[in-house]
């Protein structure tokens, strides 16, 4: 008589592959990050296009090109490069990750299936030179996708931690033919910033390439807004599912 399986969820573990977990329960910490981010003005058609329906945006239409060092988190040191654009969930401002990428793989998996990031792989540079700080995203290596140049000139306010929340939508296909989707959930991630130093200044982006592999250059940018600089502390806790995609 066959016998069946004694592997069930009170002795499996947290992620995939149940006996050999690729990534541990949140929440994950991450000390000494370093972040430069531009934002800009786009089209607001092409923004619409690529928003989730469930979010809306108020004009003039905002992107933001940010690119993040790691050098000491839970889930390994990493870089890190995100188009996201400013929205609001039922008059709520959020900020909706579009495009991101990272250099390894735990926070590659973990960012896909806890909260829905669409990240990829990718070759990430952050770098200073001069008195200027730099990221570049490349995919594959050569193909230069996106870049962000930095210059901090002054002191940031005291507002400059309070970024509205990220969120994301977490489309996972379904395994049958035809079936409908098995999961298109809009999230909202918690996370516990603590600002060491914030600096604002000049900016610029450039999306050298394109690629319809990887759009990062579907948001033409038409001025740029504003650019920071910004060291931390983050506390990366779950998420919380607001709406889904019907």
């Amino acid at each position: 008589m066959a016998k069946h399986g004694r592997l069930n969820l009170s002795n499996a573990g947290y992620s995939m592959p149940a006996d050999a977990a690729a990534y541990q329960r949140p929440p994950f910490y991450y000390r000494n990050t370093r972040s430069i981010a531009v934002a800009f003005e786009t089209d607001l058609e092409a923004a619409l296009e690529a928003l989730p329906a469930p979010l809306a945006l108020s004009e003039p239409a905002t992107a933001i090109l940010s690119f993040y060092e790691y050098p000491w988190t839970t889930l390994g040191p990493y870089n890190e490069a995100i188009l996201s654009l400013l929205a609001e969930h039922k008059g709520r401002p959020m900020n909706y990750v579009m495009h991101i990428a990272v250099t390894t793989e735990p926070p590659m998996l973990a960012g896909r299936e806890i909260w829905g990031f669409p990240k990829k792989l990718a070759q990430i540079e952050f770098k200073n030179d001069r008195d200027m700080i730099y990221g570049t995203l490349e995919r594959p290596p050569g193909i230069r996708l996106a870049s962000a140049i930095v210059r901090p000139e002054r002191p940031a306010g005291n507002g400059h931690s309070a970024a509205p929340p990220p969120v994301s939508m977490r489309l996972i296909p379904s395994p049958e033919e035809n079936g409908r989707p098995s999961c298109a959930e809009i999230i909202e991630t918690h996370t516990e910033v603590r600002v060491i130093e914030a600096w604002t200044g000049v900016g610029s982006i450039a999306f050298a390439e394109s690629s319809r592999l990887d759009p990062w250059n579907r948001l033409p940018v038409k001025r740029v807004i504003g650019a920071s600089y910004m060291l931390s502390d983050m506390t990366l806790g779950f998420g919380k599912v607001i709406d889904h995609l019907e």
